[in-house]
């Protein structure tokens, strides 16, 4: 589970929290790591962070969303949001992807436009969403001396 590698094990942030969305819902342990991995230990989750760049998914996804991408998982796992690679230096597309009753997929990255594929044997899955988070204020880095390695948006205290 552990995607934040030994060497960087001392850069790592750890925050404990309960969301108060749901009654009696449990405390989670999130990590945040360099590469802007993370891991939820209650859940057993890892993966990494990515920031909804606007509203195309919106209201489920809004710009400025922190989404925790469950990377172990590479395929198809249910009707939900999902990662995409695009490229080299491309920014990453977010999604939903619902099967349809005849076996094809409904891909929809912008709500006004949903696209019907046949197959997912082009698409090139980063992780399925674990979590989506509202805007996350930036709370600094473990190491002072650490600089972001992606390219996302970050919102720091004013």
């Amino acid at each position: 589970m552990d995607l934040i590698d030994k060497e960087d094990q001392n850069k790592r942030i750890k925050i404990v929290a309960r969301f108060l969305t749901e009654p009696n819902e449990p405390e989670r342990t999130y990590i945040y790591g360099p590469g802007n991995a993370f891991e939820i230990e209650e859940d057993q989750v890892s993966g990494v962070m990515v920031y909804a760049a606007d509203d195309a998914l919106a209201p489920d996804i809004e710009k400025g969303m922190r989404l925790l991408v469950n990377t172990a998982i590479k395929s198809y796992d249910g009707d939900d949001f999902y990662v995409f690679e695009r490229g080299v230096g491309k920014p990453k597309d977010i999604a939903k992807l619902v099967r349809n009753v005849d076996g094809s997929f409904t891909y929809i990255s912008d709500v006004s436009n949903p696209q019907r594929i046949p197959d997912l044997e082009n698409l090139v899955f980063l992780g399925k969403v674990h979590e989506v988070q509202i805007r996350i204020p930036f709370m600094g880095y473990a190491n002072e001396h650490e600089i972001p390695t992606a390219n996302l948006k970050e919102y720091k205290n004013d």
